[in-house]
């Protein structure tokens, strides 16, 4: 039998109910929820290793309703985080690399450690983030951002460590300026920084349905290059930042519903102020850039450029 040659460490559900295995590869633990791609095609691996066959799609589908009831039914709760996670006063980073290393960050320090206490989930196109090293500044960042002010830094660091936290609510960062300014860099360096992944930045989604999708796909969530917000976008992106959640009909059923649940930090830029409603700019960080231009090949903001939109502090 195939399940007989899965070496799982353990099963489990999260509170959702979908059913996640914890494998041990290569010396460390990965975590995939038990009806994703890489999940399959790692039990055909396993197969194919101990046999030396290629298990039919029979096999391979009994195997895995298997291991679903298995975790659903016999297998304890846990939650499965998206990059950031706490669990007993300490938050966790998921470095997303190949070893599944996390970085611990409690009140005596933070280290990197191979098997956090919690568990993370990867989404298609995440990158891993460098390991840390200690000594250094968030100083040493302030020269390649584009921003008029000192204050205006304050504010962008204020955003970052809102956005390293595990849950929301998080501060939405609005950057606007006059073409030229850097504000599509700076939006993805701001990512680059917490959430990478091969598409940093994008365009604004056309529903409701596909911004939770979004949400649950990425732990920080950055639009390009806007001209306006449509009113039930802002009412949407103002749940995200407290912590919202959205249904839709399952397929095929008539009283079934899919529920997408979740709290985001979210980066806006475009070259006006597309924050036109109150609740959401409660809720942003407004910063506005000047123009770039080049001194001795490094790229300084032009001379006056001030941040004309006051920043919200939290």
């Amino acid at each position: 039998m195939l399940e007989e040659v899965i070496l799982c460490e353990e099963v489990f559900h999260n509170p959702g109910g979908v059913a996640f295995a914890d494998l041990i590869t290569e010396g460390h633990r990965e975590t995939w929820p038990i009806r994703s791609k890489r999940f399959r095609n790692w039990v055909r691996r396993c197969y194919y290793r101990a046999s030396g066959a290629v298990p039919n799609m029979t096999v391979v589908t009994s195997a895995l309703d298997l291991l679903e009831a298995r975790a659903q039914f016999d297998a304890p709760e846990r939650a499965v985080s998206m990059r950031v996670a706490e669990y007993a006063g300490r938050i966790y980073l998921d470095l997303a690399d190949e070893h599944w290393r996390a970085v611990a960050v409690g009140a005596d320090g933070w280290r990197v450690i191979g098997c956090p206490p919690v568990r993370f989930r990867r989404s298609p196109g995440i990158l891993p983030l460098p390991v840390p090293e200690r000594g250094s500044s968030i100083e040493i960042l302030r020269p390649f951002l584009n921003l008029a002010s000192q204050n205006d830094f304050v504010l962008i660091v204020a955003w970052l460590l809102a956005a390293l936290r595990p849950h929301g609510p998080y501060p939405l960062l609005a950057i606007s300026g006059e073409q030229g300014s850097a504000k599509t860099i700076l939006s993805k360096v701001l990512r680059a920084l917490v959430d990478p992944n091969v598409a940093p930045v994008r365009a604004l989604p056309r529903d409701e349905r596909e911004l939770m999708i979004a949400a649950n796909n990425g732990h920080v969530l950055a639009f390009d290059n806007l001209s306006g917000l449509p009113p039930w976008l802002s009412d949407a992106l103002c749940r995200i930042a407290s912590g919202g959640s959205f249904a839709v009909r399952r397929l095929c059923t008539d009283d079934e519903e899919v529920l997408f649940q979740a709290a985001r930090p979210v980066i806006l830029n475009g070259i006006e102020d597309v924050i036109g409603r109150a609740d959401l700019a409660d809720r942003a960080i407004c910063l506005t850039l000047g123009s770039m231009r080049r001194n001795s090949g490094v790229l300084k903001p032009r001379s006056g450029a001030s941040s004309n939109v006051p920043g919200r502090r939290f």
